[in-house]
C-alpha cells in the first residue's frame, strides 16, 4: 500500500529532523519549539495510521457480511486518504554497507589484520506529487551525517527538465566515470559525482544529444567551515580562508550508435566560478575543461576522460596560490591549484547464475595528475577489482594503489610531501544491502 510508504517516508523525515535538531546551534526555547513540531508531525502520523487501520477493518467485516455498498463507500474512503491520483507518490529507498579494510601504510591496521565496520547507513526518497519531481538522499557514515542531494523538478517536456537544489554537478562522463566503490581519483579532486546547491536544465532535443546548462550558487553547504560532507570542495581553515561561489556549467555529449552492439557517447564539459576569500574580501576566479568517451562494445567498456582546472584566489600577502585546500568525509587536505588529470577505466561484465549471483563486472581504473604548479609531484591512483550483484546485495572487491594520493596514503594531491615517490596500497571490501 502506497500510503505505507507516505507513513515510513514521514518517520524517515521525523529522524531526518531529529538528527538536525541536534546537531544544531540555537537557544533552549527554539530547540524546544523544534522539539514540539516533531511530536505533533508525529502524532499526526499516528493517527493516519490508525484512520487507515480502522477502514480497513471495516472494509474486510463488510467484505464478510456481502455488504457491497458498505465496501464500496470504505473502499472509496480509503483511496481518498491513501492518494486521490495513483500516478503520485513517493518511492522510498535506502541501503546499509558494511566495509573491511586492510592497509599496508598504517601498522596498527596491519597487526589487527583489518578493521571490518558499518560504513554507511541512507535512506532515499524519490517520485513525483502533481507535476512536481522529487529526488533526495540522506546518509550517516560512521562519524558524520551528510545530505547526498535534494532537489525539486520540473518537466517541460519530454526534451526539458529542470532540477533545483542539491543535484550533481554536470561535468565530465556521467553518472560516474569508475565502475569501482572507490571511484578515480578525480572524485577527491571534487570532479566526479559532485553535488552543489543550484537549478540546472537537462536538454535531450532528441536520441543524438544530450545538454547541460547550469548554476550553481554555492556547494551543498553554505557553511564553508564544513569538512563533514559527502563532496569534495573547498573549505576554510587557517590562512586557507577560499570558498566556492557563483559557477555556471554546460555539458554536451554525442550519442553514437555504432555496428553491433557497440555504442560510444563523446562529450565536452565547462565549468567557471569564483573563489570568495575571507580574509581579503576579494573574488578570485577557477575553472575546468574535460573531454570525455564513453564506449560499450557488448560487455566491454572503456571510459577516457582528460581535462584541465585552475584555481586563482584572492589569498592574502604570504599565502601560497599554489595550493587549495579541500575537504570531504571530515578531512581537509592541500591540493596542486593547477593541473592536467588524465582517467580511464576499463571494464567487462559477466552474466552468471551462480545461486543469488547474476552478474560480476571486473575493471581496472587509474588516474595521473600532472600538477602545473611549484614544489609539487605527481599523484598516481589504480583501482582493480570487481563487483558482484546477488539480489539486493552489491559487493566490491577493490586494490587501491596510489602514489602521492590522498585517502590512499598521501598528504594531499599534488604535493612535494614526505610521500610524494611512495607507492602505497589497500584492500577495501564494500558489502551493501540496497532496498
Amino acid at each position: 500500500m502506497r500510503v505505507s510508504a507516505v507513513i515510513l517516508a514521514g518517520l524517515c523525515l521525523l529522524l531526518l529532523s531529529t538528527l538536525a535538531w541536534a546537531d544544531s546551534p540555537g537557544s533552549d526555547a527554539e530547540k524546544a519549539a523544534l522539539r514540539a513540531q516533531i511530536d505533533e508531525m508525529q502524532r499526526q502520523l499516528v493517527r493516519m495510521q490508525q484512520q487507515l487501520d480502522q477502514l480497513e477493518s471495516e472494509r474486510e467485516t463488510a467484505s464478510e457480511a456481502a455488504d457491497d455498498d458498505r465496501v464500496e463507500e470504505l473502499e472509496s474512503r480509503l483511496a481518498a486518504v491513501e492518494d486521490a491520483d495513483s500516478g503520485d507518490g513517493i518511492n522510498v529507498g535506502g541501503a546499509v554497507r558494511l566495509n573491511y579494510g586492510w592497509q599496508d601504510y598504517s601498522p596498527q591496521n596491519k597487526d589487527r589484520l583489518g578493521d571490518f565496520e558499518l560504513e554507511l547507513f541512507r535512506i532515499n526518497f524519490s517520485g513525483s506529487i502533481g507535476n512536481v519531481i522529487l529526488d533526495a538522499e540522506w546518509r550517516r557514515y560512521n562519524d558524520f551525517q551528510a545530505i547526498h542531494h535534494a532537489w525539486v523538478g520540473y518537466d517541460f517536456s519530454d526534451e526539458l527538465q529542470m532540477q533545483l537544489g542539491i543535484s550533481r554537478v554536470p561535468f565530465g562522463i556521467l553518472p560516474y566515470t569508475s565502475h569501482s566503490f572507490w571511484f578515480t581519483g578525480a572524485y577527491y579532486m571534487g570532479y566526479e559525482d559532485d553535488y552543489d546547491t543550484g537549478i540546472q536544465f537537462i536538454h535531450r532535443p532528441n536520441d543524438d544529444w544530450t545538454f547541460h546548462y547550469a548554476f550553481f550558487k554555492n556547494p551543498e553547504y553554505a557553511n564553508d567551515s564544513r569538512a563533514d560532507r559527502y563532496s569534495f570542495d573547498l573549505v576554510t581553515e587557517g590562512d586557507q580562508a577560499n570558498t566556492e561561489t557563483n559557477q555556471f556549467n554546460f555539458r554536451l555529449e554525442r550519442h553514437l550508435e555504432l555496428a553491433g552492439d557497440s555504442r560510444v557517447d563523446l562529450g565536452m564539459s565547462l565549468q567557471a566560478g569564483q573563489i570568495y576569500n575571507r580574509i581579503t574580501e576579494r573574488n578570485g576566479q577557477r575553472w575546468a575543461a574535460a573531454a570525455h568517451m564513453d564506449y560499450y562494445n557488448g560487455p566491454w567498456n572503456l571510459r577516457l576522460q582528460a581535462m584541465r582546472y585552475e584555481y586563482d584566489p584572492e589569498n592574502p600577502e604570504g599565502v601560497s596560490t599554489d595550493f587549495v585546500q579541500k575537504a570531504g568525509f571530515g578531512f581537509p587536505f592541500l591540493m596542486a591549484s593547477e593541473a592536467n588529470v588524465y582517467s580511464y577505466s576499463l571494464s567487462r561484465a559477466f552474466d552468471v547464475d551462480w545461486g543469488p549471483i547474476s552478474n560480476i563486472r571486473c575493471y581496472n581504473e587509474g588516474t595521473w595528475l600532472d600538477p602545473r604548479v611549484s614544489n609539487s609531484a605527481e599523484s598516481i591512483q589504480s583501482v582493480t577489482g570487481c563487483s558482484v550483484a546477488a539480489g539486493g546485495v552489491f559487493t566490491y572487491f577493490d586494490w587501491i594503489a596510489g602514489k602521492n594520493m590522498w585517502f590512499a596514503g598521501g598528504d594531499g594531491i599534488g604535493l612535494d610531501g614526505d610521500s610524494a615517490g611512495r607507492w602505497r596500497s589497500r584492500l577495501n571490501i564494500n558489502i551493501g544491502y540496497y532496498f
